[in-house]
């Protein structure tokens, strides 16, 4: 009879607790709850096979002998004093085992009173419910494996903690590793190691994958289990002796892990200080680890892969929109004062033009790569946030903005190499100051964009600052966009014309077509505003159609009156120029109207070299066969080219007005010479735009150029004004 020194009344008791637990299959103790320390007067014998120990070892004890490392105090605290109460409850815990196995305790309590012998007893039922508890810890481990992957966790931080959780389930000191592998080399890769010595990780990490060292090795190659009772002996172990015993490695499994496609990407192990062979449930809860792990690893990888998408330029590997509005969030919350630039440069469609989208790509890949070059901090954020447009928030100080920024352009004196080709880039930058109490990033990204796109106006390299007039700027190009197709419908916009002369004699050769605009609503809109806004919005064909059928008209009434004809010029656009009905619709309208195509001159900028210059070859020679003669607008201040400029037959170069208001400078008066004397040489003749003083007449015809238009002899003049010349 499992019994303790009892008083003769208890006796009887006892006898009747053996006869039913003879009976009773479920373990169960009961303690005496009248002495303080509560011991263990008596236990079934399925209690003593659950905790491995013996009737000697266990009565007299209190139950928290069983107590480990893993056991929570607060639960042990909770049973006792659910006991002395006389109360009934329900407790789990996790006890000992006496091979130091943990294991998950429940314990039911019911008080036993006797109160004719005055005697108070408490029942404990017990159960393992430890494999309950695994198949629960491998529910929860799923789902924080899932919440964790969306919050964008490391996979190794999941991986540990998988680990973590497997390790509670062994004897103390059992450590818990993921390896995986790269099956291109057959090395060892991080997965989880954490819970070994950093040496260890270090000696195993970069080693390649063998059928016979190790035990991960092994189950790698077997694609099943692989136990090592003992390390110390084992001939899989031969080559790592001095890491088994300078950390007390006795025993060691480990259990392939397998993708979808039961290819083995990994080994799951554990290591432990003490003899351990598994069980069955053993070798169940560890697939069931590994498929977790698996699940783990596909799913991050797939996270990872659709923040990639999400979140990176696939173009460049720049981070992208996405990404930098995110990002510029957090940034904010530091509260510090800063910048947020967007940054485009002129080549860029130039290059898209010339060389397709890839090169643009290309370009903007280098850019990024050379700003991150010349970058101030570790927390500025560059993103590719257009096409042709990068962004870059930095946190620095108002007095150091200018300094940076100039810094920034310095880095781009050299040039990008794209290709086969080197370019010198012209650099725009729109900035919008960042206050320390700022915190609308959306409002910040929209006045960068606004200050960008006063930089592009200006010539040559530039940096503008957002200042809030730059809002109605916006506000009435929207407008302007809006308004354009009605007012194209409804012939608002007009011709005017400036005539081109001869500088020595001051007499009227020919008149160049300008647009106008005065919109009944909007007001008179500048060209500079009207005509970008059409290119944009592919309404520029229309226009130039529009112009020309005016100047057709213009000159169908000269010739019905018998008045003399002079030629007009009208400005084209590239994407009129490489339209394929250009010339049939050129050749129509002439023909509509009766006028003979030597009266048109077709005003075209450089940037056509740059396009496609074989195309563009093809179209002038075409013009020419048809009769029109062709002009190069605004010569100098673009894609300049000597090679494109002997291929085209063009007769006219335009000199463009910046270089006739900065005549006084001697490096600009040789520039205009240069392309006198090149027109010359090309069988071409110059003309000089923007003349307004007669220095500068007596200047041009001193360099040989003897043909210009500019308010000293003209300004732009309505169509029914320029009739009476």
């Amino acid at each position: 009879m499992h019994t303790h020194e009892l008083i003769n009344d208890n006796k009887v008791i006892m006898e009747w607790l053996r006869r039913l637990g003879v009976k009773f299959h479920t373990s169960f103790l009961v303690i005496n709850s009248e002495v303080e320390d509560q011991p263990i007067v008596y236990a079934n014998d399925a209690f003593f096979k659950m905790i491995g120990y013996s009737e000697e070892e266990t009565l007299g004890r209190n139950g928290r002998f069983l107590h480990g490392e893993k056991t929570s105090q607060k639960a042990s605290e909770n049973i006792h004093a659910c006991i002395a109460s006389g109360e009934t409850g329900i407790f789990e815990i996790v006890n000992y085992r006496k091979n130091g196995t943990p294991f998950w305790n429940e314990l039911s309590i019911q008080p036993l009173t006797f109160p004719e012998k005055n005697l108070k007893f408490t029942l404990l039922l017990q159960r393992d419910i430890t494999e309950r508890k695994r198949t629960e810890a491998m529910i929860k481990l799923q789902k924080q494996t899932y919440k964790k992957i969306e919050s964008g966790h490391k996979l190794s931080s999941i991986l540990q903690n998988i680990c973590h959780t497997c390790e509670s389930f062994f004897i103390d000191g059992a450590k818990c590793t993921v390896l995986l592998i790269d099956n291109e080399e057959r090395i060892y890769t991080i997965g989880a190691t954490q819970s070994m010595p950093k040496s260890f990780e270090e000696a195993i990490i970069g080693l390649k994958v063998e059928e016979d060292i190790g035990t991960c090795g092994a189950a790698f190659y077997r694609g099943q289990p692989v136990i090592v009772e003992d390390m110390t002996t084992n001939y899989l172990w031969r080559n790592h002796q001095h890491l088994v015993e300078k950390y007390g490695l006795v025993s060691s499994w480990s259990i392939p892990i397998l993708n979808m496609e039961d290819a083995t990407i990994g080994t799951f192990g554990i290591y432990f200080p003490a003899p351990v062979t598994p069980d069955e449930k053993d070798l169940k809860f560890m697939e069931s680890v590994a498929s977790i792990v698996s699940l783990a690893i596909k799913y991050s990888r797939q996270h990872e892969e659709i923040l990639r998408l999400a979140y990176s330029d696939g173009d460049t590997n720049l981070p992208n929109r996405n990404y930098f509005r995110n990002e510029i969030d957090k940034l904010l919350k530091k509260s510090k004062e800063g910048f947020v630039a967007f940054i485009s440069t002129d080549e860029y469609t130039k290059v898209v033009d010339q060389y397709g989208h890839r090169a643009g790509d290309a370009l903007m890949g280098e850019i990024g790569k050379r700003l991150m070059l010349h970058q101030n901090s570790s927390e500025n954020l560059i993103a590719r946030f257009s096409d042709s447009t990068l962004s870059l928030y930095s946190i620095t100080p108002f007095v150091k903005i200018p300094e940076y920024l100039e810094q920034l352009m310095r880095g781009f004196a050299d040039p990008i190499k794209v290709g086969d080709i080197e370019l010198f880039l012209t650099l725009k930058i729109g900035v919008a100051i960042v206050m320390p109490h700022q915190k609308d990033s959306e409002e910040l990204i929209r006045c960068s964009d606004s200050a960008l796109s006063q930089a592009k106006l200006r010539t040559g390299e530039a940096i503008c600052y957002f200042e809030s007039e730059l809002d109605e700027f916006l506000m009435r190009d929207l407008r302007v966009a809006n308004e354009l197709t009605a007012a194209l419908n409804r012939n608002e916009i007009g011709v005017h014309l400036q005539p081109k002369v001869d500088l020595e004699t001051g007499e009227v050769l020919s008149f160049e077509a300008l647009a106008r605009w005065t919109s009944p609503d909007l007001g008179v809109i500048p060209p500079d505003i009207f005509i970008p806004a059409a290119e944009k919005n592919g309404k520029i064909r229309l226009l130039e159609k529009s112009i020309l059928k005016q100047v057709l008209e213009w000159m169908k009434k000269r010739v019905d009156q018998g008045l003399k004809m002079r030629q007009v010029a009208i400005n084209i656009s590239a994407d009129h120029f490489f339209h394929h009905s250009f010339v049939p619709n050129l050749l129509d309208m002439t023909t509509a109207y009766g006028i003979e195509p030597k009266w048109i001159r077709l005003e075209i900028t450089e940037r056509i070299g740059f396009v496609d210059i074989e195309t563009a070859n093809k179209v002038f020679k075409h013009l020419r066969y048809c009769g029109f003669t062709t002009s190069i607008d605004d010569f100098g201040t673009g894609y300049s080219s000597l090679s494109y400029l002997q291929k085209l037959p063009i007769e006219e170069l335009k000199i463009d007005r910046s270089f006739i208001s900065n005549m006084d400078e001697p490096g600009t008066l040789a520039i205009i010479q240069t392309i006198i004397q090149l027109a010359s040489n090309l069988n071409m003749h110059a003309v000089a735009e923007g003349v307004e003083t007669d220095k500068e007449r007596k200047i041009l015809l001193r360099l040989g150029c003897k043909e210009g238009q500019g308010y000293f002899f003209y300004k732009p003049m309505p169509l029914n004004e320029a009739f009476l010349l």
